[in-house]
């Protein structure tokens, strides 16, 4: 199978490492120039599964010939339409795009290539660019795959059989009910960044879990809006409990977020890595995403919006990463339980 990742950053540059270390012939494409001579001569990766280094074959996408096969896409959400129209006239009738992004992208990769050439994915473990030639894996996790349509098909068989040799990929009739739940997670992410704090330090006060329970229940209530069931957030804890406003129900909560804090105790958010380097974040693609979709009920999302508009005010240095941000997350959120 011939097989394309494109974008050589922290999540596709780690994949095509694992992939050509087990022997298949991966083709990166990454636009910029110093880290794709650099991964040429080997990329090197550090993290949660140790030190790894692995020359890649990578190309500048107009390097690219003949018709594509599996094609990764891991580029930011901002340039998948890009990326998608660079390689448009080398997708083929049995070309098959699988998004390894944030957000949930899916419905616009198809508006492009069609469904029928989309295999939804959640990512369950992270990934950081440090620099050219380097990155580092964060967290540790699953792959979850599953057609758009919910059919359980030979196509999602053949493309499990590939992400295995990243890591353990499971197939799902519910890749949507996955995403979402991803999304709400990357959307706690984005809060993190607004208060200029790792995912440890946020997620330790009561009093910011408290919001951050509120925070989620907007998302619930906007994924099963557009009848979305969403599904166990690491494939064992229910969201839905986030609904829930009484003593144990908010007990559980505290807990959930515990484990998260857990796993990504030391990790700093994304989007204030992006707003240190005074790079555009993906907001607009994961908080703005629920903000967006919610409109589209008549639905409020105040927390979610506020903390998108706070971000888009660090972005054009209007404000800064801060814990004082928080009182305006918490005014947001006045009057929602718990």
């Amino acid at each position: 199978m011939k097989l394309t990742i494109l974008g050589a950053g922290a999540i596709g540059g780690i994949c095509g490492a694992y992939l050509t270390r087990a022997g298949r012939e991966v083709t990166m494409v990454e636009p910029y120039k110093e880290h794709r001579e650099r991964i040429r001569e080997a990329v090197y990766i550090d993290g949660v599964r140790g030190e790894l280094t692995v020359p890649l074959n990578a190309v500048a996408a107009e390097e690219l010939t003949g018709s594509l096969g599996l094609v990764l896409l891991a580029v930011k959400s901002a340039r998948t339409l890009e990326a998608l129209e660079n390689i448009r006239p080398l997708v083929a009738s049995d070309t098959t795009i699988v998004s390894l992004q944030n957000g949930i992208n899916e419905d616009r990769i198809a508006s492009v290539v069609g469904p029928e050439r989309v295999v939804g994915c959640s990512i369950g473990w992270g990934a950081t660019y440090v620099g050219p030639g380097h990155l580092s894996q964060t967290s540790e996790g699953k792959f979850i795959i599953g057609e758009l349509s919910g059919e359980m098909t030979d196509r999602i068989e053949s493309v499990k059989s590939v992400l295995d040799d990243i890591t353990e990929t499971t197939l799902t009739s519910n890749i949507y009910g996955h995403l979402w739940t991803k999304l709400a997670m990357n959307c706690v992410i984005a809060g993190c960044a607004v208060l200029g704090l790792t995912v440890g330090e946020t997620l330790e006060p009561e009093r910011n879990k408290r919001l951050f329970i509120k925070l989620i229940h907007e998302i619930i209530d906007v994924a099963e809006a557009h009848g979305v069931r969403m599904e166990p957030i690491e494939g064992v804890v229910d969201p839905y409990v986030f609904k829930r406003s009484d003593e144990e129900g908010i007990e559980l909560c505290f807990q959930i977020l515990d484990m998260v804090r857990a796993i990504h105790e030391r990790v700093k958010p994304g989007p204030l890595q992006d707003l240190e380097k005074g790079i555009k974040t993906e907001v607009d693609y994961i908080t703005g995403y629920c903000v967006d979709r919610a409109r589209e009920k008549n639905l409020a999302t105040p927390i979610n919006t506020t903390v998108r508009e706070i971000i888009k005010k660090i972005e054009a240095s209007q404000a800064t990463p801060s814990p004082k941000n928080l009182s305006e997350l918490e005014a947001a959120a006045k009057g929602k339980d718990p």
